[in-house]
């Protein structure tokens, strides 16, 4: 649970810190690509656990964020289409099935997780677009607030400068938009 912690600890240490930087605390989000997709995810749906000793006041803040905005990101360690490389490094060569759905960030969503935005390629190579599918429909079986938008193209990694000349270079734009919306 290391990401887990390290991502706790600072969304709490930027909300104790937010009057310096003249910050709304309860306006911050969480902004993931790929594997740091996991790490946001595992923010949004799992917030609430302790998985580190407290170590100052900032860590009687919550954690969890206002939204999340997920990038082609990694969110199953189930069935077919989990991305081999995240789940070698979260969980070794052989894990069990409960580690496995521990992992399964579509199988911890409450009605607490906050709002999000999807963005995925339907061409990634890497990581399926099924991991946001995945994402969406556990979001809105809650009745989670959730914007998804897919693209034929893109790839993975697309980012911004990879994305010009595609309609998926439009993004920045659609999250921000959406985000304007949300918090």
């Amino acid at each position: 649970d290391a990401p887990l912690a390290d991502i706790q600890r600072a969304m709490r240490v930027i909300r104790a810190s937010a009057g310096e930087w003249q910050l709304d605390p309860a306006r911050i989000g969480v902004l993931g690509f790929s594997a740091g997709g996991h790490v946001a995810a595992s923010l949004g749906t799992r917030h609430d656990e302790t998985v580190y000793a407290p170590l100052d006041a900032a860590d009687a803040l919550s954690a969890r964020p206002a939204f999340m905005a997920l990038v082609y990101p990694v969110i199953t360690m189930q069935g077919e289409h989990y991305h081999p490389g995240s789940r070698l490094e979260l969980m070794g060569d052989n894990p069990g099935e409960e580690l496995i759905r521990r992992y399964s960030l579509e199988a911890r969503v409450t009605r607490d997780a906050p709002p999000t935005f999807l963005l995925h390629a339907a061409d990634d190579p890497a990581v399926k677009v099924e991991n946001s599918l995945a994402m969406f429909t556990a979001l809105r079986r809650v009745g989670v607030p959730v914007e998804m938008h897919l693209f034929e193209r893109g790839k993975h990694g697309f980012g911004i400068r990879d994305a010009q000349g595609l309609p998926v270079a439009l993004w920045p734009e659609l999250m921000m938009n959406w985000i304007a919306t949300k918090v």
